[in-house]
């Protein structure tokens, strides 16, 4: 199986949510390597990202790895069920939107991993926040002040203006460490970043290294 990857530099990234942010979430302290895999095959957007994804956490070194999702409410009862059903140890939070919530999960086992894998690139394909951690629980929700990007007219004292709306809701933060190593389902599921200050992912051949069996990794983009 081949995999394209491509790197990123990350002075390039902007971290902070807004309407040019890259990624949804915040980063608190520095990634030095961030690494697209494409979930396309020749092309064509297949099943066998999910079976790389869950063949290269089939390692026990990776875990405990911890989740962070945010979804609606209407799945909650699926989630709890999937949860239940794997024993996999969750928490909720709040979400951003009156809809949403984040789901904190533990998963303990390749076999947990295997389960809930779909969950969150399904989560991601939705645009939908979905990420995992190795061995480190890096996320955090804190609260911050939102800002629209696009002005909206309101009228006070029979004088119309364009403001900005302003409210504050839950943000996620992902806390890079010295050894932490996260994975980020992108928009539409046609990639999953990782964001790692591990040596193995500075250069394609130590990254190949790491890879299941059978895994050809080709360098699809280098961004400068």
């Amino acid at each position: 199986m081949k995999v394209e990857i491509s790197y990123f530099s990350p002075e390039k990234i902007i971290t902070v949510p807004g309407p040019e942010a890259t990624y949804t979430f915040e980063i608190n302290g520095e990634f030095q390597y961030i690494v697209d895999f494409s979930c396309y095959i020749n092309g064509n957007n297949t099943n066998a990202h999910e079976e790389f994804f869950c063949n290269w956490m089939e390692s026990p070194n990776y875990y405990p790895i911890y989740s962070l999702a945010e979804i609606y409410d209407l799945q909650q009862a699926e989630y709890e069920e999937m949860f239940k059903m794997q024993d996999i140890e969750f928490s909720y939070m709040k979400g951003s939107r009156k809809d949403t919530f984040f789901v904190k999960a533990i998963i303990r086992s390749p076999k947990q991993f295997k389960e809930y894998y779909p969950y969150l690139y399904g989560n991601g394909s939705m645009l939908n926040l979905s990420l995992w951690s190795l061995k480190q629980d890096v996320f955090r929700l804190e609260e911050r002040e939102h800002e629209s990007p696009f002005p909206v007219k309101r009228t006070k004292n029979n004088r119309t203006r364009p403001v900005k709306l302003k409210w504050i809701a839950n943000t996620p933060i992902a806390i890079s460490t010295e050894n932490s190593t996260m994975f980020w389902v992108g928009y539409d599921g046609d990639y999953i970043t990782a964001f790692s200050n591990d040596e193995h992912f500075s250069t394609i051949d130590s990254l190949q290294k790491i890879m299941p069996e059978k895994v050809e990794l080709v360098i699809d983009y280098v961004w400068e």
